[in-house]
């Protein structure tokens, strides 16, 4: 195995590892009161490994803000033509394998940033599908407050679900989104076919 290997993989380990910490020091304080001092020390390494890869916490944070909305971009983008259970069966896999991610971005603490930035893609994923899938023309405001009322919702179990440290099961949770969207689904059909 090469050296660049190895070394690729413990900066991707040691990224992850500051990505994890920063969540977990986010769900007990706010960003302002994190030191770079107490991250490196609860994920046990040195202070200039951090600085080599983010001038400060706000770096790190703003970061994995723009990777996470990335991945959900894809799964998104790679998706969305599958059927309702398969695509959330990709999503919740997402949620699940990046759980502190999610809780710092999506629970009680949210920040209206990155909501605001995964509600615009989002928005934008859904009238796209829509359009495809029911052959809508239409750009009516009226279709707009759908999508906003659809992924409201949608955020908002996401979000209890991580403040309920994900107890409800994965294949509870697909199940019942998938539901949601199928009936959901079928109104807008109605509406603006």
């Amino acid at each position: 195995m090469s050296r660049e290997i190895k070394e690729d993989r413990r900066v991707r380990k040691t990224k992850r590892a500051l990505r994890e910490g920063l969540a977990e020091l986010l769900t007990e304080k706010s960003i302002q009161n994190i030191t770079v001092r107490e991250l490196t020390d609860k994920i046990d390494i040195h202070r200039s490994t951090f600085y080599a890869n983010f001038t400060d916490i706000y770096d790190l944070y703003s970061q994995i803000e723009d990777a996470t909305i990335q991945e959900i971009s894809d799964i998104f983008s790679e998706n969305y033509t599958v059927e309702s259970k398969a695509f959330f069966k990709i999503l919740f896999k997402y949620i699940s394998e990046n759980q502190q991610v999610c809780r710092m971005f999506l629970g009680k603490n949210v920040n209206p940033t990155f909501y605001s930035r995964l509600t615009d893609l989002l928005k934008e994923a859904y009238l796209a599908c829509w359009r495809s899938e029911y052959g809508i023309t239409d750009t009516a405001v009226e279709l707009e407050c759908y999508v906003h009322f659809y992924l409201s919702g949608n955020l908002a179990v996401v979000g209890k679900w991580a403040d309920g440290d994900f107890e409800y099961s994965t294949e509870q949770i697909i199940m019942m989104f998938a539901d949601i969207n199928d009936d959901f689904g079928g109104l807008i059909r109605n509406k603006f076919s």
